[in-house]
């Protein structure tokens, strides 16, 4: 089940080549965990299940499990998927200090706190370009992740389903009854989004999770469009050059402009805080975001497309747990 994966891995930067969006691509999935006691839980789960996800998955996944120096990092999953780097020969982008990780694992943005012996703890997770490969990683991670929360209370994976596009049926990856993983095609690519017309009038973004988004060397209050677009250009860019192999053939510096003469309408976020406990830094940070909603008005040609698939990738800082999640909730003519 940990063998290869079967995919291509990214070409190095120096042989990428501009590309249209077809190769980007991501698949959504909803795990369900079984409490097999009764859990208290955070509210918000998504730092808590990335630590111990990412705890699990190098046990199972890396070669030097307990820490210390991968002896192969260029082919492991923990450090391709969990610590990703530029490579020596990524020149233009050798001094990012984050490059972003090809997944996002995103709970309900607010879930109860007490789960019931026998109850569900859902959640999304996506894989993004390569990750793909990856997924029998994934899943194995997921069967041995057998606590859950400080009090380690136990959980046992109980299936995985795809997440479709509206109109969709969703297709069952894993259940335990038979500890199967069962192959399927629902990924979804920038290139479909194109397919999607944009709304001619005005159209609203809720901001489900903190959203935080640095514009100018600090944290933007206000969700002009510009700042939402840029930031999630250059996460895009960033994803399909490290995890999907391409360049995105696009002139970036055109479409922020384009960008800039889409007016927010109406503003409804707030900035919030939200304290999280982080077990590698041990110690409790403090994260604000913007929520709420923001309607926008304004030409969306050549720009939908990243907007529409935006709403799985994230957008902002610490999207790996969920933050930077997005819905569009509204379109048409005023």
């Amino acid at each position: 089940m940990l063998g290869e994966p079967q995919g291509d891995r990214p070409a190095p930067i120096r042989d990428l080549v501009a590309s249209g969006p077809e190769r980007v691509r991501l698949t959504r999935y909803r795990v369900s965990l079984k409490a097999q006691e009764a859990l208290d839980l955070p509210a918000y789960l998504g730092s808590t299940l990335r630590g111990a996800f990412g705890h699990v998955f190098r046990r199972v996944s890396c070669l030097s499990p307990q820490g210390g120096p991968c002896p192969a990092p260029a082919d492991c999953p923990y450090h391709l998927l969990f610590e990703t780097a530029p490579p020596p020969d990524a020149v233009a982008l050798r001094n990012l200090e984050d490059v972003p990780r090809p997944f996002v694992i995103a709970p309900a943005p607010a879930g109860p706190s007490r789960y019931d012996t026998g109850s569900e703890v859902t959640f999304d997770l996506t894989l993004i370009g390569h990750a793909q490969d990856f997924l029998p990683h994934f899943v194995v991670t997921l069967r041995e992740l057998r606590t859950l929360g400080r009090g380690r209370h136990p959980v046992a994976l109980r299936r995985i389903e795809t997440v479709p596009l509206p109109g969709g049926r969703p297709t069952r990856v894993y259940s335990d009854e038979d500890n199967l993983v069962r192959s399927h095609d629902a990924s979804i690519s920038l290139a479909a989004c194109e397919s999607s017309p944009p709304p001619s009038g005005r159209f609203t973004l809720r901001f489900v999770t903190y959203t935080r988004l640095k514009h100018e060397g600090v944290w933007a209050q206000r969700p002009d469009f510009h700042i939402v677009l840029r930031r999630l250009l250059g996460r895009l860019s960033s994803l399909a050059v490290f995890h999907c192999g391409v360049r995105l053939d696009a002139d970036f510096v055109g479409l922020i402009e384009k960008a800039k003469a889409i007016a927010l309408v109406d503003d409804r976020t707030r900035w919030e805080d939200w304290t999280r406990y982080s077990s590698r830094q041990d110690r409790h940070m403090v994260l604000g975001g913007l929520v709420g909603e923001a309607t926008y008005e304004g030409p969306l040609d050549g720009l939908w497309p990243f907007v529409a698939f935006g709403q799985w990738t994230h957008v902002g800082k610490n999207a790996t747990f969920g933050l930077g999640r997005y819905e569009i909730v509204g379109a048409g003519k005023e």
